[in-house]
């Protein structure tokens, strides 16, 4: 409930607007507005929408977690202390997996931002409990074993509400590291004996299982970052699947994502033999320079999806191109998928603009002090081999320059030049990718999105290669599946154990999300629906019949209305309410 409240400072009186509720059977402000001096709250008032809070992305994901009770879940395998106050294990871990679902935080920033939403009058809490103390607290009770019943009945449940019958499985693997230390590290975690571990080792690996149609996470499991993803596969696979197996999952279809390639011969010839198990890959362009030189008068606009989203609504200089052909890889006639992004061509294009000046603009700042008249034979070596060290700093190859001297009115000078068979040879690399896989029975759109945008893990490792997701305005182009994983604020294993299991959890939201909305007809991407519940907020406004103040929704957009119409609401007067 809003109101106004009085404060009387110096013999002034100052007006805020107050929410309270109650939270834990106890009456609470929730939140408080500052409106200043009493001639001014009129005119404030009239303007109307104070302190809005983020409200649809929220709201969903909790009408989500209804079905999945996902701290019953937790807090029937990890019963609360008796004397705990405040949320439970369960609970703290819920939103904790609501911020990773929505806007990915540290723990330390989680109740600030908590606070810019509306969860009082979703999931109300006491937000001072969300600091990272508690969760520290809380989360050192879950050990590896209690973890692995945990994500067993979490996955058991999310099974549960999947379509029955067989379904094709997605397999792929990522390693991931700790953010460097940010300030203001605990003591404590400083002195943590396992802290020094970890950050001695390549941090920590990460398989997940998906289903092909949406995404939907089914289940996952860490090893040692030592593993590459082809260790994991070659050890880990068969536990994996038995893993799935026991969730009640079918696993006769499945398909296996390598984001480096596939140079294991173990791993090539189990798959060429058994049945049921599929690749996809993507290689450097460097790995098959021949297919690079296929002119783009050969490619083709790549079809989009059977319903068109608004991400396929492309001008014509920026649709994906493709081209198909067969190739031998790994001694078998595979199909190839060569995929152009003109986007991510420009962008590696114009990468490559500026390391090029930047060094003709250290090399030209080096001529004065090294060809000087005395300098000798040691002045342009010293210019070569600064060289050499700008285009490893750049990650250039310096084959790319051409470097000479020559005197002129008897001075050494320097002329530096790009060879331009070298450039032509680089730039005809960007925006390309290519993919090959076994996949006869799936339409090239299909692999290219499952690989490229739909790939839960894999992020923009590839770079100018051209295989990760691209974004119009150049900001961080990863889906939001991706950005639940990163930043890792963690560096103690148990600790990043669960943080993961978090990050899975979050995923699961959002895909179930998208399942939801894409078969009740809404076609969408988990960026765009994320992006349009993100929009949905709600704000205080003075109601016209009897002056009070209200917390209501801000105007919905159509599309909006039809996200909330799929999940069973409706808004009337800027009320949310059942259909």
């Amino acid at each position: 409930m809003a109101h106004l409240y009085k404060k009387v400072k110096k013999g002034h009186e100052y007006f805020y607007i107050r929410e309270t509720q109650r939270v834990y059977g106890k009456p609470t402000t929730i939140n408080q507005v500052y409106l200043g001096t009493a001639d001014k709250i009129d005119s404030l008032l009239d303007r109307g929408g104070f302190s809005p809070k983020e409200f649809g992305s929220v709201f969903m994901l909790n009408e989500l977690d209804k079905d999945l009770d996902l701290a019953r879940i937790i807090n029937e395998i990890l019963p609360p202390k008796k004397r705990t106050k405040g949320p439970s294990l369960g609970e703290l871990v819920f939103y904790a997996a609501l911020n990773r679902a929505i806007a990915p935080t540290s723990k330390r920033q989680l109740a600030t931002w908590y606070e810019t939403t509306d969860i009082q009058h979703i999931r109300p809490l006491r937000l001072e409990s969300l600091n990272s103390q508690n969760f520290w607290n809380h989360w050192d009770r879950i050990n590896e074993t209690d973890l692995n019943r945990i994500s067993m009945a979490f996955f058991r449940k999310v099974n549960s509400l999947m379509p029955a019958g067989d379904r094709q499985l997605l397999i792929e693997v990522t390693r991931l590291q700790s953010t460097p230390q940010p300030p203001g590290l605990l003591d404590e975690e400083l002195q943590d004996e396992e802290f020094t571990r970890q950050t001695q080792q390549p941090g920590i690996g990460l398989g997940l299982v998906t289903e092909r149609i949406h995404g939907v996470p089914l289940h996952y499991q860490t090893f040692s970052g030592n593993l590459s993803e082809e260790k994991f596969f070659e050890r880990g696979l068969d536990d994996l699947l038995a893993r799935v197996g026991h969730l009640g999952v079918p696993a006769k279809d499945v398909t296996l994502l390598f984001h480096r390639g596939l140079e294991s011969e173990a791993l090539v010839s189990r798959i060429n033999d058994q049945e049921g198990l599929h690749f996809i890959t993507s290689c450097a362009p460097d790995f098959a320079p021949e297919l690079t030189k296929i002119s783009l008068k050969e490619f083709s606009p790549l079809p989009g999806r059977a319903i068109p989203r608004l991400s396929d609504l492309d001008s014509e200089d920026d649709k994906v191109l493709y081209y198909e052909t067969r190739a031998r890889f790994w001694d078998r006639d595979r199909r190839v998928i060569i995929i152009f992004d003109p986007k991510t061509f420009h962008k590696s294009y114009q990468d490559l603009g500026k390391k090029v000046q930047k060094v003709r603009k250290e090399l030209a700042a080096l001529e004065p002090r090294y060809l000087q008249e005395d300098a000798g034979e040691s002045g342009p070596q010293a210019i070569r081999d600064h060289l050499v060290q700008l285009c490893q700093r750049f990650k250039l190859s310096p084959d790319l320059f051409q470097l000479s001297f020559h005197r002129e009115s008897g001075h050494l000078k320097m002329a530096l030049q790009l060879d331009h068979r070298q450039m032509a040879g680089k730039v005809r690399h960007f925006g390309k990718n290519i993919l090959v896989t076994d996949r006869e029975d799936w339409e090239v759109a299909e692999i290219y999105e499952i690989y490229t945008k739909r790939g839960v893990l894999e992020s923009q490792r590839n770079g100018a290669k051209g295989s990760g997701p691209r974004s119009d305005n150049g900001q961080d182009s990863r889906n939001p599946i991706q950005v639940t994983l990163m930043p890792l604020y963690h560096w103690t294993g148990s600790k990043i154990r669960v943080h993961l299991f978090v990050c899975v959890v979050a995923m699961t939201y959002i895909a179930l999300l998208c399942q939801r909305l894409n078969d009740n007809g809404f076609a969408t991407t988990s960026r765009e629906a994320m992006e349009e519940l993100r929009s949905l907020k709600t704000a205080i406004y003075q109601e016209s019949e009897d002056g009070k103040l209200r917390r209501m929704l801000e105007k919905v957009n159509d599309r909006q209305a039809a996200i909330l119409k799929v999940m069973g609401y409706q808004v009337q007067d800027g009320r949310l309410l059942p259909l």
